[in-house]
């Protein structure tokens, strides 16, 4: 089986709302692929379609070749969402012990080079560790595909490079990387695909594709912050909001 998702005219209706409509997408095994879009756009949705969480109104999602609950069952998923709330009275050792695999817990946290700190308490580590620790605890049950939703939020932009690097370092090893993300800049550094997703496929492939002003005009509207040139699109500018 060569594609570790597939979604197949897949539409999901949340509160009688469309969320997602007529998505068919395909990822295959050992990629990194980024998802981009508005709040609201159903990136969030689409990830919790994947793991099965949330079912589709119409069309099939297959998880390395089964069901999203199977592929669950098989330890094959790993989930990372926005951000673990709260106040964490636990070291990162101790995190991972809880809600990873205790025997694993060491390798893991030398995978996401965080081995150092096993014995800090979760909440003093800076916003890039605590998501390191995360995705140790995640790694710790040995999953084969990983997603992330926004795993930058809170990650200072000095420790950003380190992060994805390490995300690229685990794409090596073999695992599949699916991330949502608001930095259109970091995904079309770091993914080896990208999703634009405003409850339909806007475009799907090449990140440089995505560094289009026509089509973030058409994905983001007339929402404006962050500035984007294409440099095949002479005076073209176009300003995004990613909040």
């Amino acid at each position: 089986m060569n594609y570790a998702v597939e979604l197949e005219g897949v539409s999901v209706t949340l509160s009688g709302v469309r969320v997602l409509e007529d998505i068919t997408l395909k990822i295959p095994r050992g990629e990194f692929w980024g998802i981009i879009g508005p709040n609201g756009g159903g990136k969030t949705t689409l990830l919790r379609t994947v793991i099965g969480t949330v079912k589709p109104l119409s069309g099939a999602v297959r998880v390395f070749g089964m069901s999203p609950k199977d592929a669950v069952k098989e330890g094959l998923i790993g989930y990372l969402p926005q951000r673990l709330k709260g106040k964490v009275p636990f070291s990162a050792f101790d995190l991972i012990s809880l809600i990873g695999d205790s025997s694993r817990a060491e390798e893991a946290l030398e995978k996401v080079g965080m081995l150092h700190k096993a014995d800090v308490p979760y909440h003093r580590l800076s916003g890039g560790e605590q998501q390191r620790v995360l995705i140790a605890a995640i790694l710790s049950r040995e999953p084969k595909l990983l997603l992330l939703d926004e795993p930058s939020t809170g990650v200072d932009v000095v420790a950003q490079d380190s992060f994805y690097n390490m995300l690229k370092k685990l794409k090596s090893d073999g695992v599949t990387i699916v991330m949502v993300s608001h930095d259109i800049g970091v995904v079309a550094q770091f993914v080896d695909n990208v999703v634009c997703l405003n409850r339909r496929l806007k475009y799907t492939g090449d990140p440089r594709g995505a560094l289009n002003c026509h089509l973030l005009e058409e994905l983001y509207g007339d929402k404006v912050s962050v500035f984007v040139h294409h440099p095949e699109c002479e005076g073209c500018h176009i300003y995004q909001r990613y909040s």
